[in-house]
């Protein structure tokens, strides 16, 4: 290298090589790990590892690289990047104190500068107030090994608050006393040149929290947590005295290194979380970080934007369900995680979240379709507005069944019957499941709004002095083709599955769908309540996206509060008539 380039960035210390032969190396630090994979990937490795642990330049070291080996070796580089394995180079202290020697390993995971961290912990102060003076004295210590400058204990809170700030509203009853308060104990974190900030540690329902991790407490997620506290379930034992010092002392390490993460991020200047994460420790002893999410809940009287469709293809459904598991979080989740449980998966998908169940042609539209569902009961506020109200896990979605729901709102007498058409084969396969398998005589009834579209389908009830038997799949299979597909209609009964599309195939399908996921949980699971069109299936959603697009007719927007959600995971909108 030059020598009047000089190194900026270095391999933190803790990163580990492993070697996987011709597949590559295996690069890892903590719980974070990646791999390089190309048969030559080992042997650069090997030659590049001093290089990188000593100290280099980014484009002083690719142009010492062989040309056509530029590529793969800028391809590490990022990789090291991207995953947090590099940190700049910075002056080093000449003999540490045995605290920071300690604390360095942990800072450097944490930043790229650990010693400006490092210093800059020496340099803050911490103030404890506590109800508790047991778990005050642990998160004392706890200060105190991990090098924070100043550590000072208020030894007599007032009347026992906890807190060292207003922290808002507290639960009804309990102004004025700790009696009933699940926070007990907060700090006052000054970092140099960084506004000061609070954390907390709180208890109830035989669960701790220490935190947040990744971000500071405000009087508003005081007050939340305030809330969700008082929603748990009473009459919890708790753990007995060795018990209570094992888990004094986990949380308040686990409330220190919530600190010292803030005082990282203070000398990186990385943003903060918008939905604080806390670690959640049982009476067991099982620590777990957990989100809390923040999302107030939606208004639909908003004039935003409605959610604009992504340039390139959705997400398979399985890795939208990932990307959204907070909602479904053991602790904080605002609803329960979408399984398939015990239901039958066939000949259709089920899934429950909570008692909200969901359906689709397989078991991952259904968890989708049940989550979807469950939602729908807890993110919108009361309102008497005329709109359609429409939530997905995408853009498209969330707008065509916030147009379906505008759509099936209205009038009877703006629906005129139609024929049925030719049956695709899922719907044929569907309506042999209802009324050969299943023995349930239904009808379908087809009909247009106004007489032109969308088409509103709708699987109905027919009484019958006798109802056909039951028959095999093997001979429902083999006799679908020599029954007519579909049965008179009878509109006065009650629908088993309903339907609104732009495209009348897809509206038959998801009614049919509906129908039959009705008739397999009435039986598999009684009591559990089947989601309505409000979701609607992709096909579905995507035409009446596409007609209130192409025709005008429908105005969709997005809700207030909408963006939080969409953070999330979960897109809103609301259709209103033009």
């Amino acid at each position: 290298m030059p020598e009047h380039i000089l190194p900026t960035v270095r391999l933190k210390s803790a990163v580990r090589a492993r070697s996987l032969a011709e597949e590559g190396v295996a690069l890892s630090m903590g719980a974070t790990a990646v791999v390089v994979r190309g048969g030559q990937a080992d042997t650069v490795w090997r030659a590049l590892e001093p290089t990188l642990r000593a100290g280099f330049e980014r484009d002083a070291l690719l142009g010492r690289f062989p040309e056509r080996g530029r590529p793969f070796l800028a391809g590490i580089l990022d990789q090291l990047e991207e995953h947090g394995f590099l940190r700049d180079l910075e002056p080093e202290p000449t003999e540490p104190s045995p605290v920071a020697r300690a604390a360095y390993p942990h800072l450097e995971s944490l930043t790229r500068r650990p010693y400006a961290a490092l210093a800059a912990l020496e340099a803050s102060t911490v103030r404890v107030r506590s109800s508790c003076p047991l778990l005050a004295t642990e998160v004392r210590r706890a200060l105190e090994r991990s090098g924070f400058g100043a550590v000072d204990v208020d030894p007599a809170p007032d009347r026992g608050r906890p807190a060292t700030v207003d922290t808002g509203p507290r639960t009804p009853g309990t102004e004025g006393s700790v009696e009933g308060d699940p926070i007990l104990l907060t700090t006052w974190l000054e970092v140099p040149d960084a506004a000061p900030v609070e954390h907390l540690v709180a208890t109830g329902g035989g669960l701790w929290l220490a935190g947040p991790r990744d971000r500071a407490s405000t009087p508003d997620l005081a007050a939340r947590l305030r809330t969700w506290f008082s929603t748990l379930a009473e009459g919890h034992g708790g753990p007995d005295e060795a018990g209570l010092r094992l888990t004094r002392t986990l949380v308040a390490a686990q409330l220190v290194l919530s600190l010292v993460a803030h005082v990282a991020r203070t000398v990186e200047g990385t943003a903060p979380a918008t939905d604080p994460a806390f670690i959640v420790t049982t009476d067991e002893l099982v620590s777990e970080p957990h989100t809390l999410p923040l999302a107030d809940a939606l208004d639909p009287i908003g004039d935003a934007p409605p959610p604009a469709p992504g340039s390139e293809d959705p997400p398979e459904i399985p890795a939208q369900l990932d990307g959204v598991t907070p909602l479904w979080d053991r602790v904080f989740g605002p609803v329960d995680e979408p399984r398939p449980g015990a239901l039958p998966q066939l000949p259709v998908g089920l899934a429950l979240s909570g008692d909200v169940a969901g359906c689709g042609l397989t078991t991952a539209e259904a968890r989708r379709d049940a989550l979807l569902g469950a939602l729908h009961r807890v993110v919108w506020r009361p309102f008497d507005a005329p709109v359609g109200r429409g939530l997905g896990l995408t853009a498209v979605g969330a707008v065509g069944a916030a147009v379906g729901d505008l759509l099936l709102s209205l009038p009877d007498r703006r629906w005129w019957d139609i024929d049925p058409p030719d049956p695709s084969p899922v719907a044929r396969r569907l309506w042999a499941c209802l009324n050969l398998r299943f023995g349930v005589p239904a009808d379908l009834s087809v009909q247009a709004l106004d007489g032109a579209g969308p088409y509103r389908v709708r699987v109905l009830l027919r009484e019958a002095p006798d109802t056909p038997a039951p028959v095999t799949d093997a001979d429902a299979a083999g006799a679908a083709d020599a029954h007519a597909p579909y049965g008179l209609v009878n509109v006065g009964d009650e629908p088993l599955g309903t339907a609104v599309a732009a495209d009348v195939d897809a509206g038959v399908e998801e009614a049919l769908l509906r129908a039959v996921a009705s008739v397999r949980l009435t039986d598999a699971s009684p009591g559990t309540t089947p989601t309505t069109a409000v979701t609607g299936t992709d096909a579905t959603t995507a035409s009446l996206a596409r007609w209130a697009s192409v025709t005008g007719a429908v105005r969709p927007s997005a809700p207030a509060g909408a963006d939080h959600w969409r953070r999330l995971g979960v897109h809103a909108a609301v259709a209103t008539w033009t």
